[in-house]
């Protein structure tokens, strides 16, 4: 039997956070989740092979999202990155950054649970790398 996939969430939202990580955990991943981009990025940097998957809020304090995953894509090429957003953004996602930062899919809020379920198990079990 193989280890199930290991997901990131970072939200600044604690609740929503704690709920993405118990949501991924009910449904069979290996999951842990910060409020702070800054520890996120600090875990993810002492075992970037751990993570298939890091789900990440657009908009939080210290550091959004999009460089949080330009962070992230210095450690790993492969990790996919899932950004879920409020504030769809043509700025953001038409940025340089956001190009460089090589997001896998974007979310928008309010966050249906199934349909990320369907997008995470999309993300983590495709054959597709991050381009």
């Amino acid at each position: 039997m193989s280890t199930p996939p290991t997901v990131m969430v970072v939200d600044d939202d604690e609740e929503l956070a704690r709920l993405f990580r118990e949501l991924l955990k009910g449904s069979g991943y290996n999951s842990v989740s910060f409020s702070d981009p800054i520890l996120a990025l600090e875990q993810f940097k002492d075992n970037p092979q751990d993570y298939w998957l890091v789900i990440a809020d657009l908009k939080m304090p210290n550091l959004n999202g999009i460089d949080l995953a330009n962070r992230i894509r210095k450690n790993s090429l492969s990790v996919k990155i899932l950004l879920i957003t409020g504030f769809f953004d043509d700025e953001y996602l038409n940025s340089d950054d956001f190009k460089q930062a090589r997001i896998s899919e974007v979310l928008r809020k309010p966050v249906n649970l199934k349909e990320l379920l369907r997008r995470v198990n999309e993300l983590c079990y495709s054959n597709v790398t991050t381009q």
